[in-house]
């Protein structure tokens, strides 16, 4: 497997309530900006890694920085 799938373990919904942006907006930075790339489950879902939570606190902190 690949490690970057190995360490998503956080679902859209998780994510947003661990950093605090919605998920609208998430998937709209992924799409949009490209920001995320996300792994998916066998079902489709997508699945974030910690590496993923960084980013968008990085990105949180630019947007509050201006």
């Amino acid at each position: 497997m690949d490690p970057e799938k190995e360490s998503a373990v956080l679902r859209i919904g998780e994510l947003s309530r661990r950093v605090g942006v919605s998920e609208h907006v998430l998937r709209a930075w992924e799409s949009r900006y490209g920001l995320l790339k996300p792994a998916r489950s066998e079902g489709g879902y997508r699945l974030y890694s910690d590496e993923d939570q960084i980013l968008v606190r990085r990105m949180q902190a630019h947007l509050s920085n201006g």
